[in-house]
Order: C-alpha cells, then sequence, then structure tokens
C-alpha cells in the first residue's frame, strides 16, 4: 500500500493512536487502582511488580525495541523495492522470531528453576523467581504481539495494535475480583498464570489484520524461498540496537533492586508512580515518536530532506505543546490524584506521600524522555545506530553511579531513583539534540519565546490550583471517594481552564483545545 505522508497524515496517525492508547491507558489505571486497593504495596506485591519488570525486560529487548527500531527502516527499503518482497521478509521473520523466543523461554526457565533447587536463596528472592518463572511464557505472546504492531504501524494501522492492551486490562481486572479474599502470595501467583493467557489473547486480537497483510501480498508470489539475505542483513542494526535496549532495560531493573534497597516497599512506589508518570508519555510521546518513524524513514529513503525537516520539527512542537504542561500537571494535581486513585483499602497515607514524591521526581523529565523517543527515531530512521547506542549506554553508567551516591551514601529513599533516572534522562536528550542538530544543519527547536509562553501559561495554572486546593480543602489526603472526586475534579478544571485562558491571553493557538491534536 503506498502512503502519502503529509503532516496532516502523521497527526492523524498520532490522533489514533492516542485514541486507542487512551483506552488501553483507562483500563490499565483501573487495575492499578484496584491492585492497591486490595493489596497495598505488600512485599509480595513489590516481589510480583519486579518479576512484571524483568518479564518485559525481554519483551523490550525482543519485541518493541531493537526489533521494532530496525525492522521499521528495513522493511520500508524492501517494501520501496517490492511489495511482496518486504511481504515476504515479515514471513519469515515472524516464524523465526516465534522459535527464538520458544527456546529462550525454555532456556531461562530452566535457568531460574536450577537457581531455586541448588542456589539456596532467600525467602524474598526465591518469591521473585517463582513469579518470574510464572510469567515468562508471556515472553512469546508480548514479543509477537510487538512484531505485529510493528507491521500495522506501517501500514498505517494505529488504533488496532494500541487498543489491544486493554483485554489483558480487563482480564487482569477480572482476575482480581476472583482473587482479592486470598492470601497476597497465593494471589499473585494466581494472578501471574492468568496474566500469560491475558497476553495470548492480546496478540491474538492483532492477528486478523496481520494474516489479511499477507494473504493479499503474498498469494501470487510463485517464489517461495526463506528471506535469509534479508534476515542478515537485519542482524546487525539489530545486534547494535539490543545492546542500548539490553542498557535501558538493565537500567530499570538495577532500579528495583536500588529501590529495594532503600526500603521493602520501595518497588511498589516507584510503580504505581511511573504508571502515572508513563501515562502523558505513552499517550503523547511514545504515539508521536510511532507515528513519525514510518514517515520520515520513508522520506529519507526519496531524498526528502525538506519533509524529513518538516515532519521531525512538527513532532518536537508538539511534544514542547503538550508534555509541559503536562509536567506542571503532574504538581498541580499530583496529591489528588493519587488520593483518588490510592488513597483506598490496604494504602496508607505513607504509601500515598512517598508515591508522590517519586512521580514529581520522575515528572520534571518528561519533556526530554519524550524527546528522546522522537530524537532516537529521527537516527533510527537513518540507519545510524552506534551513537544512539552509545548514548544510551553512558546514560546507564550515569543513572547507576547515581543511584549508588543518593541510596547508599545520601539515604534519600526511594525518591532518590527517580532523580537519578531524571537528570540522566534530561543530559540523553540534550546530547541527542546536538549531534542531530550538528548533521543536519538546522534547528529542531521553535523559537524560545514559544516555550517559555507555555511554561509561563503552565505555571500560572499551577499557581491558581494550589491556591484553590489550599482555601477549599484543607485536608491533604482525604480517604472518603466523594471527597476525592470533588478534590481531584475541581482541581484538574481549575488547572486547564486556568491553562487554557492564559494560553488565549498569550496568543498560543498551539494551546488550544482545538489545535492540540490538529496537524496545523
Amino acid at each position: 500500500m503506498r502512503i502519502q505522508d503529509t503532516s496532516q497524515t502523521i497527526t492523524r496517525s498520532f490522533s489514533r493512536f492516542f485514541s486507542g492508547t487512551l483506552i488501553s491507558r483507562v483500563t490499565g489505571m483501573a487495575r492499578e487502582v484496584a491492585m492497591a486497593a486490595v493489596f497495598g504495596t505488600h512485599p509480595s506485591v513489590a516481589a510480583f511488580w519486579m518479576a512484571y519488570r524483568f518479564a518485559y525486560l525481554f519483551r523490550r529487548i525482543l519485541g518493541e525495541g531493537a526489533l521494532h527500531v530496525a525492522f521499521v527502516p528495513h522493511f520500508e527499503s524492501l517494501r520501496k523495492e517490492d511489495p511482496k518482497k518486504g511481504a515476504r521478509f515479515f514471513y519469515d521473520l515472524l516464524i523465526g522470531l516465534s522459535s527464538l523466543l520458544l527456546l529462550l523461554t525454555l532456556t531461562i526457565e530452566g535457568a531460574l528453576g536450577g537457581v531455586l533447587l541448588f542456589g539456596h536463596p532467600s525467602a524474598a528472592t526465591q518469591e521473585v523467581l517463582r513469579l518470574t518463572m510464572l510469567l515468562l511464557p508471556a515472553l512469546i505472546f508480548l514479543s509477537l504481539y510487538a512484531l505485529n504492531t510493528s507491521l500495522l504501524n506501517c501500514e498505517g494501522s494505529f488504533f488496532l495494535p494500541s487498543v489491544a492492551p486493554a483485554i489483558l486490562n480487563i482480564a487482569w481486572l477480572t482476575a482480581l475480583f476472583f482473587l482479592w479474599k486470598s492470601p497476597p502470595q497465593i494471589a499473585m501467583e494466581r494472578l501471574a498464570q492468568i496474566l500469560v493467557f491475558a497476553f495470548l489473547f492480546q496478540w491474538a486480537f492483532t492477528l486478523p489484520k496481520v494474516f489479511s497483510f499477507l494473504s493479499k501480498e503474498l498469494q501470487r508470489e510463485k517464489q517461495k524461498r526463506f528471506a535469509a539475505k534479508e534476515m542478515i542483513s537485519l542482524l546487525r542494526p539489530f545486534l547494535l540496537i539490543i545492546l542500548g535496549v539490553v542498557a535501558t532495560q538493565l537500567n530499570t531493573a538495577l532500579d528495583s533492586l536500588f529501590a529495594r534497597a532503600a526500603s521493602s516497599e520501595g518497588p511498589a512506589y516507584l510503580w504505581y508512580a511511573m504508571r502515572i508518570h508513563q501515562l502523558p508519555l505513552a499517550l503523547f510521546g511514545v504515539g508521536m515518536a510511532g507515528a513519525l518513524l514510518p514517515p520520515i524513514t520513508r522520506a529519507l529513503q526519496n531524498r526528502d530532506q525538506a519533509r524529513f525537516r518538516e515532519f521531525l520539527q512538527l513532532a518536537v512542537r508538539k511534544s514542547i505543546t503538550l508534555m509541559l504542561p503536562m509536567t506542571i500537571g503532574m504538581f498541580a494535581l499530583g496529591y489528588s490524584g493519587l488520593s483518588l486513585l490510592y488513597a483506598h483499602g490496604a494504602f496508607t497515607d505513607h504509601a500515598l506521600v512517598q508515591t508522590a514524591h517519586c512521580l514529581w521526581a520522575y515528572g520534571v523529565a518528561l519533556l526530554p524522555m519524550s524527546g528522546i523517543l522522537i530524537l532516537a527515531a529521527a537516527f533510527f530512521a537513518q540507519k545510524k545506530y552506534l551513537l544512539p547506542t552509545l548514548l544510551t549506554l553512558s546514560t546507564l553508567l550515569c543513572n547507576t553511579t547515581l543511584n549508588a551516591l543518593f541510596v547508599y551514601l545520601l539515604s534519600l529513599g526511594p525518591i532518590s531513583i527517580a532523580l537519578a533516572t531524571s537528570f540522566s534522562a534530561t543530559l540523553h536528550f540534550f546530547a541527542l539534540a546536538y549531534f542531530l542538530q550538528k548533521t543536519h544543519k538546522f534547528s529542531l527547536f521553535p523559537p524560545l519565546t514559544f516555550s517559555l509562553k507555555i511554561l509561563v501559561a503552565s505555571l500560572l495554572a499551577l499557581l491558581l490550583t494550589l491556591t484553590l486546593s489550599h482555601f477549599a480543602f484543607p485536608i491533604l489526603i482525604p480517604r472518603t471517594l466523594p471527597l476525592q472526586l470533588l478534590r481531584f475534579t475541581s482541581e484538574t478544571a481549575t488547572y486547564f481552564l486556568a491553562l487554557f485562558g492564559v494560553a488565549a491571553l498569550f496568543k498560543l493557538p498551539d494551546l488550544s483545545p482545538r489545535r492540540l491534536l490538529s496537524a496545523k
């Protein structure tokens, strides 16, 4: 399918991704609220989140991480030569990846089983290992779902793959309904087993469109050969990118270990904070980067530098317009939002305060983290993988050093992990921007006055919201649902009405509700 790329089509793709992801994230937020209310931050829950993140480590590597950014440019170049050649490449990659995932899962299961039987780990470590073994089969379906998502994005389909995780979330909520009376340790093991089947259904949800693509492109193909040459050509960038992805995911795993060292409940604080922090990042940052990669790849293949520059500048401008208000909004709505979501049942006031501090520490780097996704996509579209990989490895070293300093020497507690992550991400973003602008000799960013006006509008909205909250709601953490809902609703309405009002006063049409998702 020949796709005509414009600023409007990129924004339309972003809007579809946003719509599907919003549904997925709302259902995901519901599951987080249910988990927090039913099981709180019990050590078994913290162990579950650690196992869940370790399982996701392999998905990031083999699914949406290295494979995705290596697949899209290579697939687009093959499809430009011959659509059937691109389809055959995807089909062979699907078969090869399935076999690799099965072998890898069995190998890791055996290794973890050996540690449990002969390694004599502590009781807490045993729990994490058991939960990891239960969750590992989901690796197969997670990674194949991510590969399908890459193909569908190249085909201009963004809503269906982005809404598919809602299936997982609904299954998760259903499981919690039946497990809420069980002891946390038993409940987490049963939940892990149920989630493997939920990931299977999530992957199956994307199959009809994938089968439709393959049947259409391959039905007249006469030469049934294995695309060995194309697979080998993909191997080099994949192995190079995988270093960066492994570093990123290793960084995430180390964060959990540092958080556990800072506090037995630290991983749970970080997890609940990250779920809120990642909502705008997933809705806007990941969506814009995902919508951007295929068209800028096609622009470079057509040697259209002007369109490459136009698309990239559009993505950066949109990111600033959306992420600066979201960053300030986390400070304006942090306590009321977290209270509404988590301050129920076993989730204590102390846990909520710790989670809020972690959220704010993550939030200061929301814009740089979004920018990393966008600027990295620009390098990958050019098939330049070395520099982003080296910068990611440098970020890992910086983050690990800061974690050790903050946790062991300064004893800052769980918030130190979030602070280290934000500082390292900011350095990573500015390094990417420097090298990209140095190579292409054009400015990525809109005028400074544009960003300053958005920042000032957001800060004024924050001031007005905090003033209202101080006089209208003297209780910092209400525990009744009606008061929680009233406070969050009133603060949210105040913040965004003030934001849009000041934006109109400053003549910032980009920040108007009507223009936020437009291509203009």
